[in-house]
């Protein structure tokens, strides 16, 4: 009878043990869906309705991990991919995880150590400050040079980030080259900080990106100039300096953003600025509403791009939202959009309604 006890009891321990590991350890899948229908009246010089996804948000899902090792520190990892609803490609051909995959170390007390595929601190930082985090590819700047539509993921980086303060976080990253990557071939050195408290927000973000591929004709539908190449090159340094802050009062948030990327090859150097300011205003819990305006130049080029989005919450996952673009493009450019063919001309107009999704 004393041993059947002890049995019993044994068996008590090891499921609780067992218990205490799943809790202390976890593992997520994750991801997001957009789709819907878009009517440009420029693609290529012919108005069209394209039944196109990803726009608003690109769509991915991923694997977010963490297991406690004691101490405060956690061990965690992401695996992220990137794919297209109507196709079922992966949006960056030949990598499987190509979004995020990185490993590291958090602590709550001294940040977080992560060495992989990983993001710069625009993304991180600053993104969630400009039209484009609400409208998407219609809202962000010419070609994405300033990386506000998270086109750059840096391979074989070292991030560091950690919350000294409280609504302050700061963080610097190190990449190093010799390896290829869909947007980045060389050495990156990158750093950020972003503060919220209150009523009040800022964010600042640096990056300095050797061996960067460029195809200006191809994302911008302008030349960077008559002393760089005419087609796609390899940039040798490409360098981004950002800042953005925003005031709320109530349902109402006014947005400001600045960026500018410099652009250095050999001995040429093109400086693309873009300014912007915009608002977003929640009527309802269900109901939300933006608009914006953004300037860019890159002498003697320049694009002005007017925004709106008025999005319904269906469910805490699932909304559904109506948005449109005008962009004017001058100086030898022509109206280009992200995730659209360029028009044949300086003006394009973009009106779409989709649905997305969140698991």
């Amino acid at each position: 009878m004393h041993r059947k006890l002890s049995m019993i009891a044994l068996s008590i321990s090891l499921f609780s043990l067992s218990q205490l590991a799943e809790a202390q350890s976890s593992v997520t899948l994750y991801g997001l869906i957009d789709s819907g229908l878009t009517y440009v009246s420029n693609a290529g010089g012919k108005s069209d309705f394209l039944a196109n996804d990803g726009i608003i948000q690109p769509g991915r899902f991923g694997f977010r991990g963490s297991e406690d090792i004691g101490g405060g520190t956690r061990a965690i990892f992401t695996l992220e991919n990137g794919f297209s609803l109507n196709t079922g490609a992966f949006s960056q051909p030949g990598l499987i995880f190509g979004r995020q995959a990185f490993v590291g170390l958090s602590n709550s007390k001294f940040g977080s150590l992560t060495l992989g595929r990983q993001y710069d601190f625009v993304w991180d930082y600053v993104t969630l400050f400009s039209m484009g985090s609400r409208i998407g590819a219609f809202g962000f700047h010419p070609g994405d040079y300033d990386h506000l539509a998270g086109s750059l993921r840096i391979n074989n980086a070292v991030k560091y980030t950690v919350d000294p303060i409280g609504g302050l976080s700061v963080g610097v990253l190190y990449a190093f080259g010799g390896q290829p990557a869909s947007a980045s071939n060389g050495r990156a050195v990158a750093a950020g900080a972003r503060y919220t408290g209150g009523i009040f927000s800022v964010a600042f973000a640096y990056n300095n990106v050797h061996d960067m591929p460029l195809n200006p004709p191809a994302q911008i539908a302008a030349s960077l100039g008559p002393s760089f190449p005419a087609g796609a090159f390899v940039a040798e340094n490409m360098q981004n300096i950002e800042a953005a802050a925003s005031v709320t009062f109530g349902p109402s948030s006014t947005r400001a953003l600045f960026t500018a990327t410099t652009i250095d090859d050999s001995k040429s150097s093109v400086t693309m600025r873009s300014y912007e300011l915009s608002e977003v205003f929640q009527f309802t819990p269900a109901l939300s509403g933006s608009a914006g305006f953004s300037y860019t130049r890159m002498s003697p080029a320049t694009w002005r791009n007017v925004s709106a989005i008025l999005d319904y919450s269906l469910s805490k996952r699932t909304d559904v939202y109506l948005s449109a673009a005008y962009q004017n493009a001058s100086g030898g450019a022509r109206a280009a959009f992200l995730a659209i063919p360029a028009s044949s001309n300086g003006n394009d107009v973009a009106v779409r309604v989709g649905i997305r999704t969140f698991f």
